[in-house]
């Protein structure tokens, strides 16, 4: 089994884009619109929204753009993203307003990132080899 793709929600284009597309340097690689009947069947919503997928070889984002307030998800829902170098992301997504916590953990510290819409991500190094 191979995780395909990840759904989230943003509240503009421009928010999706910013964070995606430009802090985290993943392609739009496809934009299309969800008609409210689709919405309705699949979701139980009749909202029609943009869809944006936005993807690199190793992960791929559904961001659902909801053009206004997003739904908060549950307390422990989170995204986990694998960075070359995690204080180096955690700077510029601090550096561009977002919440970040850096939490010590042992000789180490963990770090968590909210994106423009509240979507929770942890950030992890990359291993060395």
């Amino acid at each position: 089994m191979k995780l395909h793709h990840v759904a989230v929600e943003s509240s503009s284009r421009e928010r999706a884009e910013s964070f995606y597309g430009g802090m985290l340097g993943m392609p739009l690689a496809k934009s299309v619109l969800l008609g409210g009947e689709l919405a309705e069947r699949i979701f139980d919503t009749p909202d029609e929204c943009e869809v944006l997928l936005f993807q690199n070889e190793h992960f791929a984002v559904e961001v659902f753009v909801t053009g206004g307030q997003t739904r908060k998800a549950g307390p422990y829902a989170h995204l986990c993203l694998e960075v070359v170098d995690k204080e180096r992301c955690a700077d510029d997504c601090d550096a561009h307003g977002l919440e970040v916590r850096r939490i010590p953990r042992g000789d180490d510290f963990l770090i968590f990132v909210r994106d423009f819409d509240g979507n929770l991500f942890e950030i992890k190094e990359t291993p060395q080899t």
